[in-house]
């Protein structure tokens, strides 16, 4: 034994707890010199009792060097690990002794695991061979490493058998390695070192007291760490080990009447074991319990007359580092640091990314428990990741023997008198109905209850339904009643933390170790009536009551249903179960008017009751319809097919064009590159030119001049609609939004608009029936859908806008409205057919309603304006639009320069051929570095220009006709034209640095997806921000001849969900979330932790929420997975445009000799041919992208930093990046779209009419015969709730019709025949009854 070390004992901190410092404990050995030096104090002093069977120390110390001989003699010694795998019995004893006794480690497993899973132990530690028996060695014949017998090991020395002995071992090799399961499903291995478990045996033995008069049970398997306390402090004292039968190990009749037969005096054991015993043992001075919560029942039965002591602690912290002496009457806790060790509480929800400070928490609060101490393990065996991530410098180190910390991740405080309370595993805290819930702190309350021995709660999720289930062992066969129960928890606890169910069980499922094997529990069928009776709740008095009571009993299991429970607070209803229950209500057609809008506002049971009961305006219910014959619309289908070569060729030739241009002019010895450069951009401005020019001459030839009226879907007045709309769709006008050059291109369409007009970005359908008084403001991303298609016609309407009227961002306006002078129509704001807007009135919300009078005052007069002004920013449009385009088209130049370069190079050679498949994989691989350098050079342009040229924006109010708008214009043009190459970007881990690029102050870890409308001087987005798809960020207010522009901040952890509106000047709070489709409020009204729904917005008391992921599969993932994630994202970014310039040049060089000819004719047909194949090529490839990386998409959740959510969103914008601009928007409004859609995956039925592309997770996607989905609606089969990807089925019916931007969320159903006004929101989980018409946001009956 080597000598007591140097002391290096930490200083007392207010706020962390220590144990008594002792320097004594502190020492240089290992686990042999316990075992020898009991061995010399003691020779005769018996070790071992197991039956008749009696060995004495000096034996055991004999028997241990022989097995220790033989295993150095096989070249086993310090620093290598031997599996341990043995019935239970002396012999497992000894050759445990044996192997300490060479100074090496053993790796422990019982006897019943399987060979499949000690193999995976074995190769994980690198384990250089097995210990076990004669019986169980066949087993092992596969394992690949030495196997030694008990029966080899221990058979008797032969003569003149030379026997090694072990030299010096240091105290830092290993002692042991315990595997425990690890959250990945590969066990994880502890290793515990020779002075880490020694200091542990001194350091607990010093509290309890075994003396080398006792005679210990030995119980546990040697697989559990808690067996070193019987063994191993038995063999530091000198005391008698009772090796107890195994068939004994849990029965409560016979292991207490053996233990007081053999005289036990010292008894380990898990709460649980001891809780069955049927009768006392009065032999026992000492029972120390471990390894669960102790229940208070316990204590009052079993510590009068004798010591007991609840120990806690993880493998971790090498079996225990707190020990409390327990006592009747008082509190259960896990008592006070053992000697030496020291117990802290720190922020459990404190910043785990890398280098974030640990916050220390004071005495009385609630945090995550960590260990110092000299026996914290040396970490998790061949992981260093996660022995980073849960052992970690100790901030407040006094010394050497706590200069690291453990992170147990368990909840705990630390009392007024110094003693820990410790409250559960913080990975136990489940979430049920939006509420964070601590199973431990539920079963503590159970098991102080009359008649309950043991308890352990789960959270089940049956028949869909989330609830919590009670399982209970009876205390002396005493069955406590469920509703007793229920009430006494009640008492104490809020209703969603009470069970509803209690399954009564004769004994609880155990582990090996004794803890309570809570997969067993969860795997059992659920059996017990739900606790709540009839008698507990009120009883229902109408037959609105008794509806809505059914409904609340099947959400909410054993829960008593009062009148005066709110349906949030009290019964822990969330946003999902909102859907579920006005979805059931709804299946009775007396209350299909029941919205979920009023469980949120009503919120309590009997005012949701009285709406119920309510008698309704009379609701619009929807009449037969005869869809169009087949005939008709597959000769139209034709027609249309014959078009879309034109108009596909036509969008290809933007590009094709300057690409054939530019290697017309080089490749000669005297060509000059820029030459080729400065015809290719004048040919590329002259193609945006002639789109424009085509598709204004287009409209007016084909369609000529629309009326209102309604016209029959697939008829000649449809397709001459159809065919004008999709030539000025093709048109580039992004290009002229916020421009006066955008009242141009409406007049030269066919509208009216007056003078000093002021639009954004806009969708129109029928140009000739929108008039535009003077003065209008029209903002971004505004959608006038006035042609659609309902119940098989063609609805085209007028729109009109008087002298004043502001149109503010995302509103949507159908045909037949009107906007009276000086109206105002709010953002995110639905104009149904036929309503208007009062002069001087604001109408706001889906469906837009009148919230007051518009006061002038609140604007300056307008600035007048010269027509010399005009003209000076007319100008400055033009050549601006000219100058960008140009620009944003260079940066294609210098990769046509590498790939030229490459090619003359003679990169890879392997790839050469003048087979077409072989040029383009060629050139497809040659185009990706040089597709890599163009968008790049297209970042560093668009930064250039912002930094190098334009000023900062700042906050504040100016005129439109001031050079601080024509600024702001400049910089929304420099980010629109950059997106055509950068497109990729969105939803990637690159968009935060663009956006940062651009001037916008994003932290760490945001997500953004599509954002629309950002005035990036403007913006900022905390830590850890999530903007989904389709978000009108922050955008400029333009209203009265004034541009108000005010900073938009989105604070940490926020989310902000699919396509809502989030006004300038908007200050989220922490943690808010806006759901989809949402607008946000008014600053004043939110705070944080919200969530916002709906238009206008409401407030959820509670939503679901998704819980059970690690934090670095959800916020902060490993540096590896920033790594896979990244390469996959920029393979998506990049892929799309090496496919385009592969294709480029492939074709390009194809047709050169015919242009050299001079066989222009020629060229042009196989450029128009090869780029209705390249159209249909890049619909091709995306499917066969999706079916080869992903198949069929099903129900399931995945967390974003998974290969799952990068490929499915690859995929996605793969498919909204090429197969969609390239070919599938020609197809909108056609028969051909649902046959490409079956193609990807989705179930749609005959006859159905898709003007939209806005579906993702194709196979999810079912929808009924003739149903008619318009313009901007979306089938939205996924989300991202708390970073995690859910996706579920979205089912339509046959003959639905959904208005434009109408959006169906997962969960959902729509009956047949049902009808979506415009920009509805159908919420998940909910049922739109059949023959019924909703609007709003979220979804509500249409009154007639």
């Amino acid at each position: 034994m080597n000598d007591i070390a140097p002391p290096s004992l930490p200083q007392a901190h207010p706020d962390i707890l220590h144990g008594p410092q002792r320097a004594e404990l502190l020492r240089e050995e290992i686990l042999a010199d316990l075992l020898e030096a009991s061995a010399r104090r003691a020779p005769g002093q018996t070790a071992l009792v197991s039956g008749e069977r009696r060995v004495s120390y000096a034996e055991l110390d004999r028997q241990a060097d022989l097995v220790a001989a033989r295993l150095i003699g096989a070249g086993v010694g310090p620093g290598q690990i031997v599996g341990l795998w043995l019935p239970r019995g002396v012999e497992l004893l000894l050759l445990q002794a044996g192997v300490a006794k060479a100074g090496a480690a053993w790796l422990p497993v019982d006897e019943d695991t399987p060979v499949e899973r000690l193999q995976i132990c074995l190769d994980d530690a690198g384990a250089a061979g097995v210990l076990s028996c004669a019986a169980l060695a066949p087993r092992l014949a596969a394992i690949g490493r030495p196997v030694w017998t008990a029966e080899a090991l221990l058979a008797p020395a032969a003569p003149g058998e030379p026997l090694a002995r072990r030299g010096a071992v240091a105290p830092d090799q290993p002692a042991y390695v315990i595997y425990t399961s690890g959250s990945t499903g590969k066990p994880k291995g502890i290793l515990i070192s020779q002075r880490s478990i020694c200091h542990f045996l001194r350091s607990e033995n010093a509290v309890l007291g075994v003396a080398a008069s006792d005679t210990v049970y030995q119980g546990f398997s040697v697989a559990f760490d808690m067996s070193f306390e019987e063994i191993w402090i038995a063999y530091l004292v000198g005391a008698t080990l009772w090796l107890g039968p195994k068939d004994a190990s849990g029965d409560p009749e016979t292991l207490p009447r053996l233990l007081a037969e053999n005289g036990v005096t010292v008894l380990h054991a898990v709460p649980t074991l001891l809780a069955l015993f049927a009768r006392d043992v009065p032999s026992l001075r000492l029972i120390n319990l471990g390894g669960e919560m102790c229940p208070d029942s316990l204590v009052e039965r079993w510590a009068g007359g004798r010591r007991m002591f609840n120990t806690y602690g993880p493998t971790e912290a090498t079996v225990s580092c707190s020990l409390a002496e327990l006592h009747i009457g008082q509190p259960v806790t896990i008592g006070t640091p053992l000697p030496n060790y020291g117990l802290l509480v720190i922020d459990a929800d404190a910043e785990r990314a890398a280098g974030a400070p640990l916050r220390l928490l004071p005495r009385g609060a609630t945090g995550e428990l960590c260990i110092t101490g000299p026996g914290l393990a040396e970490g998790y065996l061949g992981r260093p990741d996660l022995t980073v991530e849960k052992f970690l410098p100790n901030p407040w180190a006094g010394g050497l023997h706590d200069a690291r910390l453990y992170r147990t991740g368990d909840l705990a405080r630390i009392d007024a008198d110094g003693r820990v309370q410790c409250l559960g595993r913080a990975d136990d805290q489940v979430k049920i109905r939006g509420f964070r819930v601590e199973l431990g702190e539920i079963e503590a309350l159970l098991a102080e209850q009359d008649g309950v021995g043991t308890a352990a709660v789960l959270l089940r999720r049956d028949d869909g339904i989330d609830q919590l289930v009670a399982y209970l062992v009876a205390e002396s066969g005493v069955e406590p009643a469920a509703g007793a129960l229920r009430h006494a928890l009640a008492a104490t606890l809020p209703p969603y933390m009470v069970p509803g169910r209690y399954e009564m069980l004769a004994a609880m499922p155990r582990l090996t170790s004794g803890k309570i094997d809570r997969k067993a529990l969860k795997a059992m069928p659920p059996g017990a009536p739900p606790a709540g009776h009839a008698a507990d709740s009120d009883l229902p008095e109408t037959p609105a009551e008794q509806a809505l009571f059914a409904a609340l009993a099947a959400l909410f299991p054993g829960q008593p249903i009062l009148r005066q429970a709110d349906f949030f607070s009290d019964l822990g209803g969330h946003s999902f179960f909102a859907a579920r229950l006005a979805s059931a209500l709804r299946a009775d057609p007396r209350f299909a008017h029941i919205t979920v809008r009023d469980i949120y506002q009503q919120r309590r049971v009997g005012l949701i009751a009285a709406v119920l009961e309510q008698a309704q305006a009379a609701t619009v219910a929807e009449a037969e319809w005869t869809p169009p014959p087949a005939w008709r619309r597959w000769r139209c289908g034709l027609a249309q097919a014959a078009a879309m070569p034109a108009l596909v060729a036509l969008r290809m030739a933007q590009w094709l064009a300057p690409f054939f241009t530019y290697h017309f002019f080089t490749g000669g010895p005297g060509d000059s590159v820029a030459r080729a450069i400065a015809v290719s951009a004048g040919v590329y401005l002259l193609a945006t030119a002639l789109e424009f020019a085509i598709a204004i001459a287009g409209k007016w030839l084909i369609a000529g001049r629309l009326k209102a009226g309604s016209y029959p879907l697939w008829g000649l007045s449809y397709y001459r609609w159809w065919l004008a709309d999709r030539l000025v769709e093709s048109a580039p006008a992004y290009l002229l939004s916020g421009s006066s050059l955008a009242v141009w291109w409406l007049r030269a369409l066919g509208a009216k608009v007056g003078h000093d007009v002021v639009i954004g970005s806009l969708t129109l359908r029928a140009p000739d029936l929108l008039c535009i008084g003077d003065g209008v403001s029209i903002g971004n991303a505004v959608n006038f859908e006035n042609a659609r298609v309902e119940r098989g016609r063609l609805l085209l309407g007028a729109i009109r806008l008087d002298d004043e009227a502001c149109v503010s961002s995302f509103a949507v306006l159908e045909g037949n409205t009107r906007v009276g002078a000086a109206g105002h129509l709010e953002g995110q704001s639905a104009l149904g057919d036929g309503a208007s807007v009062p002069a001087g009135r604001i109408w706001s919300g889906s469906p837009a309603r009148d919230s007051g009078a518009f006061d002038p005052r609140r604007l300056p007069p307008r600035p007048p304006v010269g027509a010399l002004r005009h003209a000076a920013e007319a100008l400055f449009f033009v050549l601006g639009i000219v100058l960008i385009v140009t620009l944003f088209f260079m940066p294609v130049f210098p990769s046509f320069v590498l790939i030229d370069w490459f090619d003359e190079a003679g990169w890879l050679p392997w790839v050469n051929g003048d087979d077409l498949g072989v040029r383009l994989l060629r050139y497809f691989l040659l185009a990706f570095p040089a597709s890599a350098v163009l968008i790049v050079l297209t970042a560093l342009l668009s930064a250039g220009i912002r930094w190098g040229v334009l000023p900062r924006l700042k906050p504040g109010r100016y005129a439109v006709h001031s050079n601080t708008y024509c600024a702001k214009w400049l910089v929304s043009q420099i980010q629109e034209s950059s997106l055509n190459v950068l497109h990729g970007i969105y939803a990637t881990v690159y968009a935060p640095y663009w956006y940062r690029l651009l001037g916008a102050k994003v932290g760490r870890d945001a997500e953004i997806s599509t954002a629309l409308g950002v005035v990036p001087d403007m913006l900022t987005l905390g830590d850890e921000t999530f903007i989904a798809d389709a978000v009108m960020l922050g955008d400029e207010e333009i209203d009265g001849g004034w541009m108000t522009m005010q900073p938009t901040v989105i604070a940490h952890r926020s989310f902000v969900g699919n396509g809502a509106y989030i006004p300038d000047g908007t200050v989220l709070p922490e943690r808010v979330l806006i759901g989809v489709h949402s607008r946000a409020p008014a600053n004043a009204q939110m705070g944080c932790g919200e969530t916002w729904l709906g238009s206008p917005p409401i407030s959820l008391p509670a939503r679901e929420q998704t819980s059970g992921y690690p934090e670095n599969l959800t916020f902060h993932p490993s540096p590896l997975r920033r790594l896979g994630r990244g390469l996959i994202e920029a393979f998506r970014i990049v892929a799309p445009h090496a496919l385009v310039i592969a294709v480029g040049y492939t074709l390009v060089l194809a047709v050169m000799p015919a242009a050299g000819a001079g066989r222009w004719a020629e060229v042009s047909w196989d450029l128009a041919v090869a780029g209705l194949l390249y159209g249909i090529g890049n619909y091709v490839f995306v499917v066969a992208f999706k079916w080869l990386l992903l198949g069929r998409y099903r129900k399931q959740s995945e967390p974003m930093w998974t290969p799952f959510v990068w490929l499915s969103e690859g995929v996605t914008n793969l498919y909204e990046g090429i197969a969609v601009p390239n070919f599938m928007r020609y197809l909108r409004g056609t028969p051909w779209l649902p046959l490409a859609f079956k193609l990807l995956g989705a179930k749609i039925g005959r006859g159905v009419y898709l003007d939209t592309t806005d579906i993702t997770e194709f196979d999810c996607v079912s929808i009924g015969e003739y149903s008619e989905l318009n313009a901007l609606c979306c089938p939205q089969t996924h989300l991202f709730e708390d970073r995690v990807m859910k996706i579920d089925h979205v089912r339509i019916g046959k003959r639905v019709y959904m208005g434009p931007r109408s959006a169906v969320l997962y969960s959902a159903t729509v009956g047949d025949n049902a009808r979506l006004g415009p920009l509805t929101l159908v919420m998940k989980g909910e049922h739109i009854p059949a023959a019924s018409y909703w609007s709003g946001c979220p979804a509500a009956p249409a009154r007639a």
